[in-house]
């Protein structure tokens, strides 16, 4: 980047004891234009589909994403036959307008428009005329894909189908899932499913279609993105009504679709024993979180909020001022946060919360808004363990469907509903939790979570890399001084010297016996 500064997050990379890695402003110091740094971090017990993009500057709106596949090891077999070929379908929401334009704008004068058209791994639609290309998939008649499905929008969610074919959905976000064939599929802002599809139709091209969902029949004109399955050898073009999908705004269907996505508690991922290391039905928990959403007016600027707080983000990331300067002293605030309730007037700062090191936590996402969201905590997964609409009270925990929960690291929240998920905070650092909505997220809709163990030991979590970046209140320390050159070694004792030596350690010696004798 020549103008802009610029980190990478690892979307769904728990990055086990090393928050150091995690490519956001409360964690790194941004990267320069013109200059390079080196993430270094291991992919710890995690097996699946994610995907990685740029965090700072609304930088995300203009690229810069990709894929992530992290494979089983070869002791521990998947929960379904090889496939016949891998594909990686990033899909997500564009906007015309650059975002250096949309970045500044949201900053100083607001910004009111949506994303104008969807792209498929960064190519218009197959029916689109403007489109400088498409995307395509070739496959052979008979056999099976694996098809590795990634919302990388910043503001729609969307639903996806492929003409005459069923889907196997087999994972998401580093967990396998009970194996359900569905028709079509709600994929929500930063979310990643895993599904097979076998090529079993006649010999011809197939059309692949995502819409987005809660979107009128205007801004569907635009707001779809068509590719094609073109098997092997075939020439005859793809044809006829594109295949149907839901109604856009059909919360009900995507609801019943998310409760009926479980967990394979039969199969290994990451280690060869079952996924259902927890039976969270039972768990104690340490600590609730209940965490509404907001849009908010600040001199005639929207900034959006939980809980009525507004993040403001520090010059000095909050990691390092943790680490280097006291516990953060004059960077964030610490617990002041309202973790429960929402303040009657918005307030902007820096908050931090504290959670419990190897607690369980409960988290309930509340969306007053009329549009959907969607929310992420790096560091961890998500057991969803309950969708609901109207107002969450504790007596919602009643309706929670706690059996086999799938993990994710991203969950949708529906407008005028609430998602409760619980987390094991069994990995220590400095955690980002926000919206995936890049608005809501850019204009103050974040939160960090500090899960700390006060056992030095670096294996609990990993000490700040030799290559780390400084910035704001924390400057780099001075480089190790220089070894000193060799000293000129002394001239040889002369002999006369060497025998004045040998008479004054003579002398010495007599002295010490005549003092033991008396």
């Amino acid at each position: 980047m020549d103008q802009y500064p610029v980190l990478i997050t690892w979307n769904g990379i728990q990055q086990r004891h090393n928050s150091w890695q995690d490519g956001v402003s409360g964690t790194n110091c941004a990267i320069q234009p013109g200059t390079n740094w080196t993430y270094e971090f291991q992919l710890k017990d995690q097996i699946g589909s994610f995907f990685y993009f740029p965090s700072l500057y609304f930088e995300k709106a203009g690229g810069g994403f990709g894929p992530i596949q992290v494979n089983n090891r070869v002791v521990v077999q998947p929960p379904f036959a090889e496939p016949d070929g891998d594909f990686n379908l990033l899909i997500g929401d564009w906007y015309e307008d650059s975002f250096e334009v949309i970045g500044d704008k949201l900053g100083h004068e607001g910004y009111k428009n949506t994303p104008n058209i969807m792209l498929m791994n960064g190519k218009g639609s197959y029916l689109d005329p403007k489109a400088k290309s498409n995307e395509s998939f070739t496959v052979q008649q008979g056999k099976t894909y694996r098809l590795r499905i990634s919302n990388v929008g910043s503001e729609w969610s969307y639903n996806f189908r492929i003409q005459n074919h069923s889907m196997v959905l087999v994972e998401t976000e580093g967990s396998y899932t009970n194996q359900i064939t569905l028709d079509s599929l709600d994929v929500h802002m930063g979310q990643s499913y895993s599904v097979l599809v076998t090529a079993h139709q006649d010999t011809a091209h197939y059309y692949i279609v995502a819409t987005a969902k809660m979107a009128n029949s205007t801004q569907l004109q635009t707001l779809e993105v068509v590719a094609v399955l073109h098997y092997e050898n075939s020439t005859k073009p793809a044809n006829g009504p594109l295949p149907n999908g839901p109604d856009p705004f059909d919360v009900n269907f995507s609801i019943s679709q998310a409760r009926s996505i479980r967990l394979n508690l039969t199969t290994g991922a990451a280690r060869p024993n079952p996924q259902g290391s927890f039976n969270v039905s039972n768990v104690t928990l340490s600590q609730t979180f209940v965490l509404q959403n907001s849009v908010n007016k600040k001199n005639g600027m929207i900034n959006y909020a939980i809980n009525n707080v507004s993040y403001v983000t520090p010059q000095t990331p909050l990691k390092l001022a943790d680490y280097y300067l006291n516990g953060g002293a004059g960077v964030y605030e610490l617990d002041k946060f309202p973790a429960n309730s929402s303040l009657p007037e918005t307030v902007y700062g820096t908050f931090v919360v504290s959670g419990e090191h190897k607690g369980w936590l409960e988290i309930v996402f509340k969306n007053e808004l009329k549009v959907m969201d969607s929310w992420h905590l790096d560091g961890f997964g998500f057991f969803v363990v309950g969708y609901g609409s109207g107002n969450w009270t504790p007596k919602s925990r009643r309706t929670y469907n706690l059996y086999d929960p799938v993990v994710r690291s991203t969950v949708q929240v529906y407008p005028k509903g609430w998602t409760a998920v619980y987390v094991y905070l069994d990995n220590p650092g400095m955690w980002n939790l926000r919206s995936q909505n890049l608005k809501h997220w850019f204009l103050g809709q974040e939160l960090y979570i500090r899960v700390y163990d006060s056992d030095p030991n670096p294996a609990k979590e990993y000490l700040p890399p030799k290559t780390l970046l400084y910035c704001g209140n924390v400057q780099a320390p001075p480089p190790t001084p220089p070894p000193s050159p060799n000293p000129v070694p002394a001239p040889p004792a002369s002999a006369a010297t060497i025998t004045t030596i040998k008479r004054q350690w003579v002398h010495i010696i007599v002295t010490i016996f005549v003092v033991l004798i008396i």
